[in-house]
């Protein structure tokens, strides 16, 4: 029974000795772990426990790595499964050092576990990736990966590292280092000093334009502020910063959106410090397309983003579409911002050698970044390439202001003298002007005085004409006689009016007219009296007693008077008018209307008698007037009107107020008292008008029968 453990100890360290060793000394500050240094063991399902590790029963399973002859395992990615790795390290060092494995900085893992036993049969585990927070991963600087040995002097250990894949996992590029504690410690102090030199730098560059963009909102300057502070996102997120106090989230993705924004700004910045909508118009057309382009390539990448922070699996096709977008963006940028710049400074455009000279210096600083990646200048390239091209930048944007200002003074100069010139040949213009206003103003004194005695003397017989028609028209006291209860609401366009009204009673007869004549003012005056007039040697001279009759005869005796015969060119003039005749003991009414008809409300119903389609005097299609016999009740309103309120223009829009709300208006005072219902129809009909021109006579008559 003693030998089977023996056995077991020998094929162990068969197996060991069949690893290379990992030497650490004092000398050590970086060592690469080759392949031959390098077993790992394919645990597809994650089961594998580390207690199996570390007792052997798994040594026969690993397999040395061998990058420049990969087994498929390692060439071919499977999400959620893992892979472990076996360490051989022996400490040659004569002090107590820790040292770090560091995974490479290049590759995408969800998790990395490192197992070491200790004689007591304790196994520790330090973990690191993109999924562990970083307040517990075991080495947080710069949003490393990185994983602590701890091997006393002299001594030899076995470690086993457990790594769980992602999407982004790339096994085949995968590689290891072991550094010191204290080389890492200092690398990163020396990074951290040169990272806030730089950022320090840069954020007196946005802090020192940010006044000159708001004291002269040259959007050049606002391009500006934001490419740096683009560029600064960039930088802290390339860096690994942000993952000191954030989860690593995919870093491709987010990479190339903030590289997007960066390229947007830049190519603003580039389109509005060159004005190449003024100078190179051919090329601000093929700008704005790649500015576009970018924007295209940034809704891209945040669509990309968001979907991967809500779990969604995005394509590989779409992935790779937001990477060459990125790709193509970046290499067009310089291309279309130093290509017009070179154009511009053959045409001694001054602040275009500026921005030509600072974009080499970014193109350098990106070449020798490329190009001694493993060298301290190179690592720092980059930063240095920014700060010589923002430098650069802000020079060329001072310089460009200045062209600015030396071009406003001249524009200003220019305008100043104009002005000169212009004052000049106004006061020389103005004594002119004042000679003649001199002599003009007696001859306008004279005029005005004349104009003054015309008006007054027009005036004078315009309230003549108003005295003689208000006379002809009847006196309130004949309404409240015959009908009692009644309103007149009159109101002239001008001093005189062309609509009237008429009454007239004959034993138990009375008839009663509202009527429009053709014009308003003095002509339409004119022809109210020649109305009246007529319609009182028809009515209480010839004794014409129907209401048809009297619109007949009042046609014969306008187209007499008038010489209406229908001929071309001759006098159009005529009457609109709705004519009643109320028999106070039948109760009856006659109605006969010339284009104007009617409203008697009963029993809150409006019923409404339409004239015929013709006016008082010579008509084309001329027929005898329609007479309607209407039995009426008590308490009926009977309205007439001429066609000035509904036509009057007013309200919101300035329309016409219509027939149709006119009704409306009627039927909802009716109930009122008459003297009321007045109040109200001139209240809304000056607030209709508002401050618009009464445009006609305006006539309503309301009775109560």
């Amino acid at each position: 029974m003693r030998l089977i453990p023996l056995l077991i100890l020998l094929i162990l360290g068969q197996s060991l000795v069949a690893q290379k060793p990992v030497i650490l000394s004092d000398f050590i500050q970086q060592e690469s772990i080759s392949d031959l240094k390098l077993h790992y063991l394919d645990d597809s399902g994650c089961s594998t426990q580390p207690s199996e590790l570390f007792s052997g029963m798994m040594d026969s399973r690993f397999r040395q790595v061998d990058f420049s002859n990969p087994d498929s395992v390692l060439i071919n990615n499977r999400p959620g499964s893992c892979i472990w790795f076996r360490f051989y390290f022996v400490n040659r060092s004569t002090r107590q050092f820790s040292f770090h494995l560091q995974p490479n900085l290049f590759s995408e893992f969800d998790e990395f576990r490192l197992f070491q036993r200790y004689e007591n049969g304790l196994i520790t585990v330090r973990k690191s990736g993109n999924i562990i927070p970083p307040r517990n991963k075991d080495v947080n600087i710069s949003g490393s990966d990185d994983l602590r040995i701890f091997l006393p002097p002299g001594e030899s250990d076995t470690f086993y590292l457990r790594v769980s894949l992602s999407e982004e996992s790339v096994l085949s590029d995968l590689t290891f280092t072991v550094s010191t504690h204290q080389s890492v410690l200092m690398k990163d102090r020396s990074k951290r000093l040169i990272y806030g030199i730089f950022v320090g730098i840069m954020m007196i560059m946005v802090l020192y334009h940010i006044p000159l963009f708001v004291k002269g909102r040259e959007t050049s300057y606002l391009y500006y502020i934001l490419y740096i502070l683009a560029f600064l996102i960039f930088f802290i997120n390339k860096e690994g910063y942000i993952y000191e106090i954030t989860p690593r989230f995919t870093s491709v993705p987010i990479n190339i959106f903030l590289l997007e924004i960066f390229l947007l700004f830049f190519l603003l910045f580039g389109r509005s410090y060159l004005d190449t909508r003024n100078t190179l118009q051919s090329w601000d057309t093929i700008l704005l397309l790649a500015v576009w382009f970018t924007v295209g390539g940034l809704i891209l990448s945040f669509t990309i983003l968001l979907l991967q922070g809500l779990g969604v699996s995005v394509p590989i096709f779409i992935q790779l579409g937001g990477l060459a977008i990125n790709i193509v963006s970046a290499i067009g940028s310089l291309f279309l911002a130093i290509v017009p710049a070179m154009i511009l400074t053959r045409e001694s455009y001054q602040p275009a050698r500026y921005f030509l000279f600072a974009n080499l210096f970014l193109i350098l600083g990106i070449s020798i970044n490329y190009a001694l990646k493993d060298y301290s200048l190179g690592k720092h390239s980059l930063e240095l390439g920014v700060t010589l091209q923002i430098l650069t930048f802000s020079i060329g944007l001072s310089e460009r202001i200045n062209l600015l200002k030396k071009s406003k003074e001249i524009a200003q100069r220019r305008i100043i003298d104009q002005l000169r010139e212009n004052a000049a040949l106004k006061d020389k213009v103005n004594r002119e002007l004042e000679d003649k206003v001199q002599e003009r103003t007696f001859e306008i004194q004279a005029q005005k005085e004349q104009i003054e005695k015309q008006n007054k003397e027009i005036k004078y017989s315009f309230d003549y004409a108003k005295k003689i028609q208000s006379t002809v028209l009847p006196r309130t006291e004949v309404f409240d006689n015959l009908f009692g209860e009644h309103f007149i609401f009159f109101k002239p366009r001008d001093i005189v009016s062309g609509d009237f009204y008429w009454i007239s009673q004959s034993k138990h007869r009375i008839v009663l007219t509202a009527a429009d004549c053709t014009g308003h003012g003095v002509p339409g005056s004119l022809m109210s009296m020649l109305g009246i007039t007529m319609l009182h040697e028809i009515v209480n001279e010839k004794n014409v007693d129907h209401s048809e009759q009297i619109l007949n005869q009042l046609r014969l005796s306008i187209a007499r008077t008038l010489k209406q015969e229908g001929k071309i060119g001759e006098q159009k003039d005529g009457i609109d008018m709705a004519l009643i005749i109320y028999d106070t003991k039948t109760r009856q009414l006659e109605f006969s209307g010339a284009n104007n008809p009617i409203y008697i409300i009963r029993n809150g119903e409006m019923l409404e008698y339409k004239g015929n389609n013709m006016p008082v005097a010579f008509y084309e299609k001329m027929s005898d007037f329609t007479r309607y016999t209407i039995d009426m009740k008590q308490g009926d309103r009977v309205y007439m009107f001429t066609d000035g309120f509904p036509d009057q223009f007013g309200g919101p829009q300035g329309k016409k107020f219509k027939y149709r709300p006119f009704k409306d208006l009627l039927l909802e005072v009716h109930d009122r008292p008459m003297e009321e219902q007045q109040r109200i129809l001139s209240l809304i009909f000056d607030e209709w008008k508002g401050d618009l021109s009464q445009i006609d006579d305006v006539l309503i008559i309301g009775l109560r029968l």
